[in-house]
């Protein structure tokens, strides 16, 4: 009878989803990713005011010629990276364990004739036209 009444607005809704969505591109390490790509724009926009622009795109992507936060990226990944395998080395002994399972094998039924009822199905065939409806009212 009566519409429900909206549901009433969550803001807090909205910046945990954006506090997860900022926590799991910091835990994937797609920090770096963004500073090297501001990193590279950086580099194109000064290498093409010096000659043009394939050179510019060259000398961006070459790796001889990297910028000082190029460098800071570089030193970032590799430290994220050590510290990654450091704890992943010492959690494989404590892991081993459960790694090492028996094996499950499984095996496939015998190949069995699977016979369906075949379904048929009768088109109702109609003469009749369908109802005209009713007439609308100011129409007429």
């Amino acid at each position: 009878m009566f519409a429900p009444a909206p549901a009433p607005p969550r803001p807090w809704l909205r910046h945990a989803q954006r506090g997860t969505v900022l926590m799991l591109c910091l835990a994937l390490g797609l920090q770096w990713a963004l500073l090297q790509g501001i990193a590279w724009t950086g580099m194109l926009i000064s290498f093409a005011r010096e000659g043009s622009v394939i050179e510019a795109v060259e000398k961006t992507f070459d790796g001889q010629h990297a910028c000082e936060l190029c460098k800071k990226v570089k030193e970032g990944t590799q430290d994220s990276n050590n510290r990654e395998h450091g704890t992943q080395e010492e959690d494989a002994g404590k892991g081993l364990a459960a790694v090492l399972t028996s094996t499950v094998g499984l095996i496939p039924p015998a190949g069995d004739t699977i016979s369906f009822a075949m379904i048929r199905e009768r088109m109702v065939k109609r003469n009749e036209m369908p109802e005209t409806p009713p007439p609308r009212r100011g129409l007429v």
